[in-house]
This record gives structure tokens, sequence and C-alpha cells, in this order.
């Protein structure tokens, strides 16, 4: 999907949106902070768009007036979604707390950290948490909003595959997760997922981890040793869900390719270009770094905190020489960005 607005003079918003299917009818949904306002037909040639054979009619661009939407110039609070996916297309800008800078956070848990998104969207002119829901022409779109000095993106991404946007102006920030608490996070979810869908998981998910899903649908997570001999006994679909999901994140441009130990330095590399890393075990100085770069209160700056029954079942599985084996380069790279941290070679690149 593509999409765009590279017109708002107050009386008048122009923009386009490219669904992705070919003969799909683009719509638009106008609202602001009092509700929804209109539905809205794309119904603007882009003769370019057409001949390209992008798009069946062209028919991808809108244009906003007080005809279309009464009262435009003055509702300072207006967004548009795609009726189809709900994707933000545009926001207006948002004064006095809009935040001027871009920024991309990686999630690297399993399970996101949505309130964390929830408390950093309202302070972005263009906000998309959770980007991994869509597809990589819609994300890359989402990187490429020239126009926008306000963007807040987030998402379980392939950072390879998107580094170029650290040197084009987004200031990226992580928190990392601890290597064993992940893979005990990631079996736990897995397995939930056999009985209720998270909305957090996109169809594409749905489908990669569709395997491990059903492997582990069964397994009693308080039974260490049926733990360890279903680990053991995974088919290579299975385990590419848990071997070292981190270094492979960071280092790694195809989410099913494993890492090899030359993939360590690569993913320390590229993690040292980010403005602010933080670790699951100290998410005070996380938040204390990110309150600072984007000038905010921490006390306001919701942290996801460890769950005390995936701990528990994290520390199970330190015990089990199988589980290590599957996450051997997260606990190499875990154990140097630690050491950064705790002997002052911080993450924390900012002057």
């Amino acid at each position: 999907m593509l999409f765009n607005v590279h017109r708002d003079e107050g009386h008048n918003v122009e923009g386009y949106l490219i669904p992705e299917g070919f003969s799909d009818v683009p719509k638009i949904l106008v609202s602001d902070a009092e509700g929804d306002i209109a539905e809205i037909e794309c119904d603007q040639l882009h003769q370019a768009v057409k001949s390209s054979g992008r798009h069946e009619t062209g028919l991808v661009g809108f244009k906003l007036t007080e005809n279309n939407i009464p009262g435009l110039r003055h509702r300072s609070t207006l967004f548009i979604r795609d009726v189809k996916s709900g994707l933000l297309l545009y926001r207006r800008p948002l004064r006095p707390t809009q935040i001027n800078m871009k920024v991309v956070r990686i999630e690297t848990q399993l399970i996101p950290h949505i309130t964390l998104d929830r408390e950093m969207v309202r302070h972005f002119q263009y906000a998309l948490p959770l980007i991994d829901r869509f597809g990589q022409e819609t994300i890359l779109q989402a990187f490429l909003l020239a126009t926008m000095k306000s963007i807040y993106i987030s998402g379980r991404l392939q950072v390879r595959s998107y580094q170029e946007f650290l040197d084009k102006g987004f200031k990226g920030i992580a928190l990392l997760s601890e290597p064993y608490y992940e893979m005990a996070l990631r079996i736990a979810t897995l397995k939930r997922c056999s009985t209720v869908k998270p909305v957090f998981l996109g169809e594409r998910d749905m489908m990669s981890l569709s395997a491990a899903i059903s492997y582990f649908s069964e397994l009693d997570l308080s039974d260490t040793d049926a733990i360890g001999k279903a680990l053991k006994k995974a088919p290579p679909k299975v385990r590419i869900v848990l071997l070292s999901p981190t270094t492979r994140q960071f280092a790694c441009a195809d989410p099913e390719q494993p890492s090899t130990r030359r993939d360590i330095a690569f993913a320390m590399d590229l993690i040292s270009r980010f403005e602010v890393i933080g670790h699951i075990n100290d998410t005070l100085a996380f938040a204390s770094s990110l309150g600072e770069l984007c000038n905010l209160d921490m006390d306001h700056i919701p942290i996801l905190q460890r769950n005390p029954a995936v701990d528990r079942m994290a520390s199970e599985l330190r015990t089990l020489a199988v589980a290590e084996s599957y996450i051997e380069d997260d606990l190499i790279l875990d154990y140097y960005v630690r050491q950064a941290m705790e002997t002052g070679s911080s993450y924390d690149t900012r002057p």
C-alpha cells in the first residue's frame, strides 16, 4: 500500500491511497477528536499510477474541501485512515505537545510493549505502532513520509532491512529482552495462540508461527522435562521461531534465516548506532534515557515489566542444555551489550 498527503492548506487537503489490490476501490475515513466525519471514495485520477499498471483505474487520489468535510479549516485534530485496514494515512500537527523528531522503536519481544506505544503516539503527528502487521511496501512508505517531521514507528522489524533510515533522520530506540526470558515468553505465547489469537499478531505472523503454535499447543509448561524433550525433537519450522531471535532480528534480513557467530558482531554494530538502548533488567534506566531524548516526564512512560510466571519458566530453561543451544548467539550478544552498559560504554549515543 502506498499513500501520502502532499497538501494541507487548511481548507483543502489532497493526497492519495494506492491499495494492495489492483482492482480495489480505495476509501478513506476522515475523523477528528469528536468522532468519524465521513467515508470518502478516492476519485482523483493519477494517470501515472494507471499507466504503470499499479492500479486498474488510477482513481487513487482524494481531495477534502469544505464541501465534503464541513468546517475542514477549523478541524485541528483531523486525521485520515484507510477504511479497509485502519492504517493511519495522515494527522494534522499536534500543537503544542508535538515532538518534532523521527523515531523508530524496534520491538524485541514477541509480546509488544503496547502501553509504551500508546503513550508515545500521543506526542507525534504521524504514528504507526505494530508496523510489522503490514507488508514491506507499507512499512517503507511510512519511513518515506518526507514532509513529516514528527514520526513514531514501532514493531518487530528486521533491522538490517531498514538500517539506511538510521542515516536519514530516524533515531533508533530499543529495549532488549533477556534471552531465556524471551524464550520462555515465546513458548508460553505460542501455546496460548493455539486457543486465542492475540490482537498484536497479524496474518503474516500467524502463518509463519503456525507450525510452532500447533507443536506447543499441548505442552505442559510446568513440566521442565517435557519442555526439554519438546525442544530436542522440534522440527526446523518450530526451531527457527526460538533460535536467537534478537541476533537474527538485528543482523538477518530474512526472518527465517538462522544466525551465525559472525552475525553477533553485525548486530552489535547496528545496536551501537541506536540513540537509546535499554535492557529489560533495568527498565528504569531505559525510561530515563527515553524521557531525556523526547523531553517527556519518565513517570509517564509505562514500561512492561517482567512477568513472574514467565520468569519462573525462564529459570527452569536455564537448567536445560538444549535450551542454551537454541539461544547461544543471543546469550553472547546479551553479555556484550550488558557489559557495555555496566562499564559506561553506553549505547545512549547522544552528546
